[in-house]
């Protein structure tokens, strides 16, 4: 990849190797859309737009002895949409550099580690609000999903929204495993006893989320999100996963940049119920 241009910067094969792992960890660690959306690709740094076809949830599969019934899944409409660039650059000053090597000691990488955190957070706002510049609908935004009103607050009101979402969804024809995402603050709310069963809520909750509950700080107050969020619904385009390239030298210094290239692709947005108050 040399749009990279690492062979211009002063680091040696393994002061590369350690910032592209703490890279990389601190994306892992901090993003949460790509840990329940299926990944398509990766399709290549210069990939700049990709296909979005779009299919209605209706019909039924054939069943016939020879065959000759065969009614295809049908093309609602395809768009083109665009794949964006999330980036944020980072220094690294050259007496770090020098006293590190003098010293033995490994470089220090936290404005690296800072630019990957900046980096996670732009990819999950991206999934959850998209992004109007570039046309890019989110899940949180999306023209077609289906959107309730919360419950009374009251206990237990957490689980029941849960299960009036799964209702919709399984009547417009999107079955489990169904995806949970919601709120530190609200999350934290649902730990607390089911009833008289001595259960927590948020145990009961997980029960009918196979695919799992997750937690994101981006999720607005009081509103969560319910989805079958299966590849035939949606997944995360990739065209280049999260990369450091060098920018240039300034003062003596150098200029590193933390770079993805990606897209969520909603394909059937009925495939997501937005639970949120009606004045959000």
């Amino acid at each position: 990849m040399e749009f990279l241009q690492r062979d211009q910067a002063p680091l040696n094969e393994r002061e590369w190797a350690l910032l592209d792992e703490a890279v990389r960890r601190v994306i892992a660690q901090q993003v949460t859309g790509r840990r329940f959306l299926s990944l398509f690709g990766p399709v290549g740094s210069g990939v700049q737009v990709i296909p979005v076809d779009r299919t209605p949830p209706s019909g039924q599969g054939q069943v016939d002895m020879v065959g000759e019934t065969n009614d295809a899944v049908r093309l609602a409409h395809r768009l083109y949409q665009k794949i964006p660039l999330l980036h944020r650059d980072f220094l690294v000053f050259w007496r770090d550099i020098e006293s590190a090597r003098a010293q033995g000691i490994p470089i220090d990488w936290s404005m690296a580690e800072a630019a990957a955190s900046l980096v996670a957070q732009a990819e999950d706002r991206l999934i959850l609000e998209g992004d109007a510049s570039n046309q890019i609908e989110g899940l949180l935004t999306v023209s077609g999903r289906q959107v309730l009103t919360p419950g009374e607050e009251q206990p237990n009101s957490g689980f029941h929204d849960v299960v009036r979402a799964i209702n919709v969804l399984s009547a417009a024809g999107f079955y489990p495993p169904y995806t949970v995402v919601v709120g530190p603050e609200l999350f934290a709310t649902w730990h607390r006893l089911y009833g008289n069963t001595g259960v927590l809520e948020i145990e009961q909750i997980r029960k009918l989320a196979e695919q799992g509950v997750y937690v994101s700080p981006l999720m607005p107050t009081h509103t969560v999100l319910v989805l079958a969020a299966g590849a035939e619904n949606m997944d995360l385009a990739i065209g280049i996963d999260a990369v450091v390239g060098y920018v240039e030298s300034t003062s003596m210094n150098h200029r590193l940049r933390v770079l993805e290239t990606l897209t969520l692709r909603i394909k059937r947005p009925a495939a997501i119920c937005h639970i949120a108050p009606a004045n959000a």
